[in-house]
């Protein structure tokens, strides 16, 4: 654990397994992994967790600060992302800004549930903050961080493979909700000018929606990564471009489903750009 974040893991008051210790996320992919890495000794609160809603146009309500002003220990993403979270939480050590951990620099990618290298480290410091609580069961903690672990290399195995077979193959996304998974399977994002923008709730260039029209017309990429949260008149006619020119649609959203693990939401993503990129799409 790298030595800066010794500052964010203070000790919380002691509690007993009749009373999980509590964890408020705003982003529900995150309450996830903390329960996968407590068990039953936490009791998560997931602030946004509707599908197809796009978090970076969320207005938070006053029970979502109020939340996280009460809650024993809190975990945001930051980048941008949530950062209307952050004054409710400034100057509390009991709380995990993830880009803050990741060491996140403007312009980078906001989507680090996406990135494998930092769910690992947010893993891995979530079982060391909990060890630091009296009361928890830490063998369970150390065994569920283990098990989660080799998850996340499962889904590291997945992409190196996509890599070695399909490196440098030119995609296309309407928004770069996937881009740090796609990277890391050796993935060539064309329009990363047009997706930042909508990203960014930019309206692209002229030049760059030319090239993305271009390159669907010509079929000069495998894929289009779709995010269903975005809707505009420009993405609708974008999207019904890509089938008429016979481009086939991956979805992935931002926000995870209930009910649903982080490694299946990625695992499920993977398979479908594997589909495509084998042909079988």
């Amino acid at each position: 654990m790298a030595p800066f974040l010794a500052g964010l893991f203070l000790l919380l008051p002691a509690y007993g397994s009749a009373a999980p210790l509590p964890v408020v996320c705003v982003e529900a992919v995150w309450c996830d992994i903390a329960a996968q890495i407590g068990g039953k000794d936490v009791r998560t609160q997931a602030l946004f967790s509707m599908p197809g809603l796009d978090p970076h146009d969320l207005t938070p309500s006053p029970s979502m600060a109020r939340a996280l002003v009460e809650g024993s220990f809190v975990i945001i993403n930051g980048a941008t992302y949530d950062d209307w979270a952050r004054p409710f939480v400034a100057g509390r050590p009991d709380r995990l800004i993830v880009a803050d951990l990741a060491e996140w620099q403007p312009g980078q990618n906001p989507h680090l549930f996406f990135d494998t290298a930092v769910v690992r480290q947010v893993a891995q410091d979530l079982a060391a903050w909990f060890g630091r609580q009296s009361g928890l069961d830490q063998e369970g903690v150390q065994s569920r961080l283990a098990a989660f672990l080799h998850q996340v290399d499962g889904v590291d195995a997945v992409l190196s493979d996509m890599r070695a077979r399909h490196g440098g193959t030119p995609i296309a996304a309407v928004e770069p909700v996937g881009q740090p998974l796609l990277e890391k399977a050796g993935l060539h994002l064309v329009d990363q000018a047009f997706a930042y923008a909508i990203m960014n709730h930019v309206t692209p260039s002229p030049r760059d929606v030319a090239q993305l029209d271009q390159v669907l017309a010509r079929k000069e990429v495998r894929m289009l990564v779709v995010n269903p949260a975005i809707h505009s008149p420009q993405i609708d006619r974008l999207l019904e471009q890509a089938a008429a020119d016979g481009v086939p649609q991956v979805r992935l959203g931002e926000i995870l489903s209930p009910g649903q693990t982080w490694q299946g939401w990625v695992g499920a993503f993977l398979q479908a750009v594997g589909q495509v990129l084998d042909g079988h799409a």
